[in-house]
């Protein structure tokens, strides 16, 4: 009976695929971002300020998925680095807001440029179109797994 490779052992499913395929960005990730000196959690905070705006600390518990104490270790570090303000809601004195920092903005400019030769390394395989493909798919997929901000006030979301 003949063995076969491992190589010749291909992933059928598309979470299989998609595993495979997180992996291999996440640590390209993890390279590019360690120059600017964040963790991704911190990334990850920061780039949901600049894409939907202020929100509550509670919408950034909930985003990040881990408990409230460590999301506030990381809303500490961006606040003492000059990439957050946070604030009191108008609204609800008991609730804080969270914005972005100009000098996060420009940071986060940084990433994009940094991100797109981590795409450029990782989908060298695909041509433009199949990358914007997937793009627009895997986009599609994970909408339901964004958090928005919860109760948005006039000024919070």
């Amino acid at each position: 009976m003949g063995t076969t490779r491992p190589s010749e052992q291909l992933p059928t499913a598309s979470s299989v695929l998609i595993a495979q395929l997180a992996r291999g960005m996440r640590r390209r990730f993890e390279d590019a971002v360690a120059p600017l000196g964040l963790r991704p959690r911190q990334l990850l905070a920061l780039n949901h300020l600049r894409v939907r705006g202020p929100c509550p600390q509670q919408t950034m518990i909930d985003l990040l998925g881990v408990d409230a104490s460590n999301v506030v270790g990381v809303l500490n570090d961006l606040e003492d680095a000059g990439l957050i303000v946070r604030r009191r809601d108008r609204a609800d004195r008991r609730r804080g807001i969270i914005e972005i920092a100009p000098p996060a903005v420009q940071l986060l400019d940084e990433l994009d440029r940094a991100l797109e030769r981590v795409d450029d390394d990782v989908l060298s395989a695909l041509t433009s179109e199949e990358r914007a493909l997937l793009h627009a798919l895997l986009t599609r997929a994970t909408a339901g797994l964004v958090v928005d901000c919860a109760e948005p006030t006039d000024e919070a979301c």
